[in-house]
C-alpha cells in the first residue's frame, strides 16, 4: 500500500510538472487582485498566476494540516478515555473471577410459575 502512495505522488508531480512546464507562459503572466468591503477597497500589487496558484496551494495545506492535528486531539482523548474505561472494566471483571461461588437454591421457572 505504501508503494501505490508513492507512485501516486510521483504521478502527481509529474502531471503537475508537464502542467506548468506547458503552461509557463500564460502562468507568467501578472493579475491584480482587488476587493471592495463598505468603504474599504483592498488592491493587491501584480503577482503572476503561478505564484497565485503557489500560495493557494499552501493556505489550503495548512488549513488541512490545522483540521487534522484538532481531529487527532480530539481522537486521542477519546481513546485515552476508552482505554481508561477499558481498565477499569477489566479489574471489575477480574474482582468479579476472584469471588467465591456459593452455593444457593435459586427458584427455577417453574416454582414461580407455580406460585402465580
Amino acid at each position: 500500500m505504501r508503494y501505490l502512495k508513492v507512485l501516486a505522488l510521483v504521478i502527481l508531480f509529474f502531471v503537475s510538472m508537464v502542467f506548468f512546464i506547458q503552461n509557463t507562459a500564460e502562468l507568467s503572466k501578472e493579475i491584480t487582485l482587488s476587493m471592495e468591503l463598505f468603504n474599504f477597497t483592498f488592491t493587491s500589487q501584480p503577482i503572476h498566476y503561478y505564484l497565485l496558484i503557489l500560495i493557494s496551494f499552501c493556505i489550503g495545506a495548512f488549513l488541512c494540516l490545522v483540521y487534522f492535528m484538532a481531529d487527532k486531539l480530539r481522537l486521542s482523548g477519546q481513546l485515552r478515555t476508552c482505554r481508561t474505561r477499558m481498565s477499569n472494566l477489566e479489574q471489575e471483571v477480574n474482582s468479579l473471577r476472584n469471588l467465591p461461588l456459593e452455593e444457593q437454591n435459586y427458584p427455577s421457572a417453574d416454582e414461580n410459575s407455580d406460585n402465580n
